[in-house]
């Protein structure tokens, strides 16, 4: 019988060591487990307090996407240089970021266009050739459809006329 002892003692370590070793890692787990959640919570909350401390800051506002209108037709002009009769043929398009404005634009399209053929047709056809001249022309074609959307739609305004096609001849 004190052989039996002998040989159930060793079993019985064998056993609670296994169940020690077992307990021990589950600890260990959930102990990393609770420090790497501890660790992200307080890295996180730092960030938010920091923009809530911070109201002062104003964030900038979002650009909206640019949306385009095509003038249609394109815009032809007879001019008389040195008694011979030339012509000069533009397409245009206009940049916005509000999609009223391109509403009211279109809406207005015939009083735009009137004064644009005025413009286009009362220029210096030699002026008109250098990249300045041209520059100068849609800067002005700008100005005359911000004047019409200011008279006709307050709060609406353009980006930018893009000539998309200028042909002199």
């Amino acid at each position: 019988m004190a052989e039996k002892k002998v040989e159930e003692a060793p079993a019985e370590e064998g056993g609670k060591s296994n169940k020690k070793m077992l307990i021990i890692i589950v600890i260990v787990v959930i102990l990393t487990i609770a420090v790497s959640v501890g660790a992200t919570f307080f890295l996180l909350g730092d960030k938010e307090e920091g923009a809530e401390s911070a109201p002062a800051e104003v964030a900038e506002p979002v650009k909206l996407p640019a949306l385009y209108y095509e003038v249609k037709p394109p815009f032809i002009v007879a001019m008389n240089v040195d008694g011979k009769q030339r012509y000069m043929q533009i397409y245009a398009s206009v940049m916005a970021r509000d999609q009223a404005a391109l509403d009211t634009l279109d809406m207005h399209m015939p009083l735009i266009r009137n004064k644009m053929i005025m413009l286009y047709s009362s220029q210096d056809f030699e002026a008109v050739q250098t990249l300045e001249g041209k520059e100068q022309l849609r800067l002005k074609s700008k100005e005359i459809i911000q004047e019409v959307l200011a008279q006709e739609a307050e709060g609406t305004e353009i980006e930018q006329v893009l000539f998309t096609n200028f042909v002199m001849q």
